[in-house]
């Protein structure tokens, strides 16, 4: 039987989550011969792969792929690369679905050979996870099919731009040659706006698929130099969509909205956390040289905060350090 479903899961260094995680893939509802799970090993050091051992043997859909440490988008590409499935969705290892979702939401992507569904999601904290059970329905949700550039306006919202909310159909990630971008932190902001902005028919489905877990050891929660680049890698990106693509002015909005966003995320760590102070020049700098005209265009708050940054950006940011932003 042909697969109708790849789940890609990355693991590296999850013990504590791991377990729950790939349990939750075979709590769907889903005969094990129309799906498959990819695990890549990327390189943990800790226990994971031991404490997924007897889920993993008592199934004959599971692939596992070795590598060294090349971080999530490396280990992403990898997955993607072996999947056979006729759609993909990506899971973080710390993170889980709720029971039962994809039984739901697989048939509407098949139905209507569709290049993206987008579902919803929750945040948990672990206590949260602890103290709830989480139980959907099907029943009166209604789905929306969006065309063209529908979803990228309507759907992805700047401050969250998720891969794992959505399941894409592989042969729409290979004919316009979607990968994650290798080594970048943040790598679901640029693979997720390149997907939007050219799927051709979405469905919306917002019924809840994936627990976004919260907790102290994930990538946005511990922050570095390396990861405060990324930033202005990311908002270069955006900006390269922004000149190389032919939007429309809401459109153009929206990448502004998107690379604003991520502006003033890498501020409010730049400014908050204490061993970055010394590095604020140096990424400032950096940023500068990366997008030489930097300007956020929609509205008055992106206008004057363009203005601020170009001409007197510490200053800047000790204004939004007084201020508390």
């Amino acid at each position: 039987m042909d697969k109708l479903l790849s789940i890609i899961v990355p693991v590296f260094n999850v013990e504590r989550y791991i377990s729950k995680c790939i349990e939750s893939l075979f709590c769907q509802g889903l005969s094990d011969d129309c799906f498959e799970v990819i695990i890549v090993n990327d390189g943990t050091k800790d226990n994971s792969m031991e404490l997924i051992s007897n889920v993993v043997s008592q199934h004959t859909n599971v692939k596992i792929i070795n590598q060294k440490n090349q971080g999530l988008s490396m280990a992403r590409n990898n997955g993607l690369a072996h999947a056979v499935g006729r759609y993909v969705m990506f899971v973080d290892s710390d993170d889980f679905l709720i029971d039962n979702s994809l039984s739901v939401i697989l048939p509407k992507a098949l139905d209507s050979s569709v290049d993206l569904v987008i579902a919803d999601y929750v945040k948990m904290t672990d206590n949260d996870i602890e103290q709830s059970s989480a139980i959907i329905s099907s029943q009166s949700i209604q789905s929306t099919m969006l065309y063209g550039r529908e979803a990228f306006l309507h759907c992805l919202k700047p401050d969250q731009c998720f891969v794992w909310r959505a399941l894409y159909r592989r042969a729409f990630l290979e004919e316009n040659h979607l990968n994650f971008i290798s080594g970048l932190y943040f790598e679901d902001i640029p693979f997720s706006v390149e997907c939007y902005l050219k799927t051709e028919k979405t469905i919306l489905y917002p019924i809840p698929l994936y627990v976004y877990r919260q907790h102290s050891n994930s990538i946005v929660s511990t922050v570095n130099k390396k990861k405060i680049i990324d930033f202005n890698r990311v908002i270069a990106y955006v900006f390269a969509l922004q000149k190389s693509m032919c939007l429309s002015k809401g459109e153009s909005n929206k990448l502004s909205d998107i690379a604003f966003s991520t502006f003033s995320i890498e501020m409010w760590y730049l400014i908050h956390e204490k061993g970055m102070y010394s590095y604020r020049r140096e990424i400032v700098r950096d940023l500068k040289e990366r997008v030489p005209n930097l300007f956020f265009e929609n509205g008055l708050e992106q206008y004057l905060t363009s203005i601020f940054f170009k001409w007197m950006p510490y200053t800047y940011l000790k204004i939004r350090y007084l201020l508390g932003k």
